[in-house]
C-alpha cells in the first residue's frame, strides 16, 4: 500500500503529460491565439536570423519589444524552447504549445511539492496540485501564457519562503530569489509582487513566536535577533538576488513604464477592469453557476450588471474540494475563538486562510477596500485586473482542500460533517434538475455578443443539467466510498475527473491548419524592401457573428482575425499597423493614436487620410460602411481594402528590427523626419562613421540634422538599459553560483 501510495502522484502526472499531447493543441481563444502565438512565430524567426528582438518596427512605428516584460524574451525557459526549436528546425506553434504545456505540468509538479512541504500525504498533495493547476483561474491562462508562467512557479516562490522563515539558511533565500527572478522574466512581475506579500503574511505570523522568547539575558536577546531578524536580513538578500539576475528586464521595462500609457489618466480607468462580481465567488463550488462563455454564448450571468468583463470564464475547483477546505477553515477558526491551542494560530492553516480571504476580497476590485489600497504600494498601481489575484487565492484554498482530505481520514466528526454537507450538494443538484427538465425560466434578458452571438437557451440548460447530473453522480459516489479501505485514491480520482469533465473544455485549442490560411490581402499587397504599412480599424467582427451562434465560432473567429490582418496575426507577415493597441505603448504614441482616431471619428473628410500619408501608411483595412477618400482596392465579406494616395516613403537601402540604413538626398540643409517612432537608444551614423544626434519630432517621429548633398544614413538600435541590465544579470547570475556553492559547501548552519 505504501508504494501505491508514493506512486499515485507519478501516474497522474504521466497521464496527464498524454492528455496534454494528444487532446490539446494550440491556444485558440483571447490572447493565447492573436497575441501570444504571432509572437512566438516572430520570436523564432528573429532568433533563426541571428538577431535579438530588442525592437519592434511593425508596430505603432516601432516600439521596444524584449523591454516589455509579456515579451519574455529573457526567460531562460523561453530562450531554451526557442534555441531548441531553431535547431532542430521544430515548427514554432508546435513548440509554442509544448511551451504552454510544460507550464501548466510545472504548475501540477511545485504545488505538489508545496503540500508535501507544508505536511499533506501524496494522496491528499495529488489532490491539492490537480484541484490547484486544473482549476479555472489556472487552467483558463493557457490562453495567457505570462500569467500561466507566474501561476506555475508561485507554490514554489512560498515554499521557498517557509524554508527562509524555519529553516534560515542562505541557500533557500537564492531559491526565493531565483524563483522570482523567472517569474519577472516570464512576463508576469505582478505575481512575484504577490508571493512576496505572501512572504510577508508568512513572516509575520512566525514573528508571533516572540511572546515565546523571554528578554533575560545577552544570549536571549542574541538567540532572538539570529532566529528572526537573521531571516529578515535574508529576504532582503532575496531581493538583491532578484535584481541582478532579473536586471535585464527590470530596466529596460521600467524606462518602457515609466514613458508608457500606464502613467497616463486613462490607465487609472482601465485598473478595475475584469473585477470580479461577489455573485461569481460561488463558481468555485459550483462549475456552471454563470453559464458557459464559448464556443456559444450560454453565459446568462451576462444579462446581470458589472458582469460584461471576464477574466476567467469560471473559477471551479471541485464542489468536493471546497468543502474540505470550509470545515478545515471553520473547524481551524473554532480552535483560535475557543483558544484551545495556541500553536494553532502559526500554522500553515491559518496562513493559508489569511492568504485566502486577503487574495479572494482583492480580487473583488473597487467591489471591495483591499485593491484600491494596494495600488498605494511601490508600483503595484502600474498593473491592471484584480480577477489575477484570484490564482493566489485558488492555491491556498487547495491547500486547505488537502488538509482536509486528511482530516476525512483521521477524524470521524469532520467525516460526518462532509458526509451532512453532500447530502445538501445532493439535494441542491436535485433541485437544479427539476428547474431544468421542468423548464423554469431563471435566465435574464441576455444581450448578444459581437464574438458568440445570441444567447442559446438551450446550451444553457443542457449545461445546468450536465452539471447537474455530474454533481450528483460525484456526490452520491464519494459519500459510498468514503469509509472503504483505500477510499483516499477513489476520492482522488473522482476529484481528477470532476474536474476533467467540468474544465478543460476552457483549453480552447484550435487545430494547426486554421492558423496556415492565406490571408485575404496577400495578393493585393505588393511586396516590398520596406514592410507594407496598413492601418487596422479598431476590433470589429462580421455583423453575423453578433445575430448567429456556432459551435466552430472560436475557429471562425481566428480564420477572421487572419485573413483581415488583426494584429499581432500580422508580425510573422512583417506588416507594419499603426495603431495596435496591447500591453505597453509610449505614451506620446498614445497621445497621437488617439488623435488620429479622434479625426477617423469627428474630423473633416480628407483630413484623416493626410495624417496617415505622413505616417507612411499604404493601405487601411476598414469594414465595409466605411467610406474613405481613398482609392479601394477589393471588397469582400464585410472587409475593404484602401490604398492611400500619395503616402510618404523614403529610399530605405536596408530595412532591419534593430538597424535602418537610407540614402537621402538634399538640395539644402534640413531636418530629416524619418517615419519611424522615436525613442532612447536610437544611434545615427553617416557612411564615413561619424555620428549625429538623433531627436525628437512632432513628439513622435525620429529627426536628424543632416546638410545639402547625398547622404547614406544608418541608424541602429542601442539601449544603454538592456547593455547595463545584461551586465547586472551576468554578474548575479556569477554571484548567485559563487554564493550557493560556499553554502552548499561549507553547509552553513544559520539556525
Amino acid at each position: 500500500m505504501n508504494s501505491f501510495s508514493k506512486a499515485v502522484f507519478p501516474i497522474a502526472f504521466v497521464l496527464t503529460t498524454v492528455f496534454l499531447v494528444f487532446f490539446c493543441g494550440i491556444p485558440g481563444f483571447r490572447d493565447g491565439a492573436h497575441f501570444y502565438a504571432p509572437l512566438f512565430q516572430y520570436l523564432y524567426d528573429e532568433v533563426a536570423a541571428g538577431r535579438l528582438p530588442l525592437w519592434n518596427p511593425y508596430e505603432n512605428l516601432g516600439q521596444p519589444l524584449a523591454a516589455n516584460p509579456t515579451t519574455a524574451f529573457f526567460y531562460p525557459i523561453t530562450l531554451f524552447t526557442l534555441g531548441i526549436s531553431v535547431f532542430f528546425q521544430i515548427d514554432p506553434l508546435t513548440a509554442y504549445s509544448g511551451y504552454v504545456g510544460g507550464h501548466f505540468l510545472l504548475a501540477l509538479f511545485l504545488c505538489y511539492r508545496l503540500a508535501r512541504c507544508w505536511g499533506c500525504s501524496r494522496e491528499s498533495a495529488t489532490l491539492v496540485s490537480f484541484c490547484y493547476a486544473f482549476s479555472g483561474n489556472v487552467l483558463f491562462q493557457w490562453n495567457n501564457v505570462p500569467f500561466l508562467v507566474g501561476a506555475a512557479w508561485l507554490p514554489e516562490a512560498i515554499r521557498q519562503a517557509d524554508r527562509i522563515i524555519h529553516r534560515g539558511k542562505i541557500r533557500y533565500a537564492i531559491g526565493f530569489g531565483v524563483v522570482l527572478s523567472l517569474m519577472i522574466l516570464g512576463g508576469d512581475p505582478q505575481t512575484a509582487y504577490n508571493a512576496i506579500l505572501c512572504a510577508t503574511v508568512q513572516y509575520l505570523a512566525e514573528c508571533r513566536k516572540w511572546e515565546q522568547l523571554q528578554w533575560k539575558n545577552l544570549y536571549c536577546f542574541l538567540l532572538q535577533f539570529r532566529i528572526f531578524y537573521f531571516r529578515l536580513l535574508l529576504f532582503f538578500f532575496s531581493g538583491v538576488i532578484v535584481f541582478f539576475l532579473a536586471a535585464v528586464q527590470i530596466l529596460p521595462a521600467l524606462e518602457l513604464g515609466t514613458l508608457s500609457d500606464r502613467t497616463l489618466t486613462i490607465h487609472q480607468q482601465t485598473i478595475y477592469s475584469f473585477s470580479v462580481p461577489p455573485w461569481r465567488l460561488v463558481e468555485f463550488f459550483w462549475s456552471g453557476a454563470g453559464g458557459w462563455q464559448f464556443p456559444e454564448n450560454a453565459r446568462w450571468f451576462s444579462g446581470l450588471p458589472f458582469d460584461n468583463e471576464i477574466w476567467v470564464p469560471s473559477f471551479y475547483m471541485g464542489f468536493f474540494p471546497v468543502l474540505l477546505a470550509i470545515f478545515s477553515f471553520c473547524k481551524h477558526q473554532h480552535n483560535i475563538v475557543a483558544n484551545i491551542d495556541r500553536v494553532q494560530i502559526n500554522n500553515r492553516l491559518f496562513i493559508s486562510f489569511i492568504l485566502f480571504l486577503f487574495f479572494a476580497l482583492g480580487s473583488l476590485g473597487n467591489w471591495f477596500i483591499i485593491y484600491p489600497i494596494l495600488t498605494y504600494l511601490p508600483g503595484y498601481g502600474m498593473f491592471r485586473y484584480p480577477a489575477k489575484l484570484l490564482v493566489v487565492a485558488t492555491l491556498m484554498l487547495a491547500f486547505s482542500a488537502g488538509v482536509g482530505f486528511d482530516r476525512l481520514h483521521k477524524e470521524d466528526v469532520f467525516r460526518q460533517h462532509i458526509k451532512s454537507a453532500l447530502l445538501f450538494c445532493y439535494v441542491s443538484a436535485f433541485f437544479v434538475l427539476i428547474i431544468v427538465l421542468f423548464r423554469v425560466n431563471i435566465f435574464p434578458k441576455v444581450p448578444n455578443c459581437p464574438l458568440f452571438g445570441t444567447f442559446n437557451t438551450e446550451a444553457a440548460r443542457s449545461g445546468l443539467l450536465f452539471t447537474a447530473v455530474s454533481v450528483s453522480f460525484f456526490t452520491f459516489m464519494i459519500r459510498r466510498v468514503i469509509y472503504w479501505k483505500f477510499a483516499s485514491y477513489f476520492l482522488v480520482l473522482f476529484v481528477v475527473l470532476d474536474l476533467l469533465i467540468a474544465n478543460t473544455w476552457m483549453f480552447a485549442s484550435v487545430p494547426n491548419h486554421e492558423r496556415n490560411i492565406e490571408t485575404f490581402f496577400e495578393n493585393a499587397i505588393a511586396k516590398k524592401t520596406i514592410p507594407v504599412r496598413i492601418y487596422r480599424f479598431p476590433v470589429w467582427y462580421p455583423a453575423e457573428f453578433e445575430t448567429t451562434s456556432s459551435k466552430q465560432r472560436l475557429a471562425e473567429a481566428i480564420h477572421w482575425d487572419k485573413i483581415s490582418l488583426f494584429p499581432k496575426y500580422t508580425l510573422p507577415q512583417r506588416i507594419s499597423v499603426i495603431d495596435v493597441r496591447g500591453t505597453l505603448m509610449p505614451k506620446d504614441y498614445n497621445t497621437a493614436a488617439d488623435k488620429l482616431r479622434y479625426e477617423w471619428k469627428y474630423g473633416e473628410p480628407g483630413i484623416f487620410e493626410t495624417h496617415l500619408a505622413r505616417l507612411g501608411v499604404q493601405y487601411v483595412v476598414a469594414p465595409n460602411d466605411i467610406r474613405l477618400n481613398a482609392e479601394r482596392i477589393d471588397l469582400s465579406n464585410n472587409k475593404s481594402l484602401w490604398k492611400i494616395r500619395d503616402p510618404l516613403e523614403r529610399s530605405y537601402v536596408l530595412f532591419e528590427p534593430n538597424q535602418l540604413v537610407l540614402d537621402v538626398s538634399l538640395n539644402a540643409a534640413e531636418t530629416v523626419v524619418i517615419p519611424e517612432q522615436y525613442w532612447q537608444g536610437w544611434r545615427a551614423f553617416l557612411e564615413n562613421g561619424t555620428e549625429i544626434p538623433v531627436k525628437r519630432v512632432e513628439g513622435v517621429f525620429r529627426g536628424v540634422d543632416l546638410p545639402a548633398g547625398k547622404h547614406r544614413l544608418t541608424m541602429i538600435y542601442d539601449p544603454l538599459f538592456f547593455k547595463l541590465g545584461l551586465i547586472l544579470s551576468l554578474l548575479g547570475v556569477i554571484m548567485t553560483i559563487i554564493v550557493f556553492y560556499f553554502d552548499y559547501r561549507f553547509n552553513f548552519n544559520n539556525n
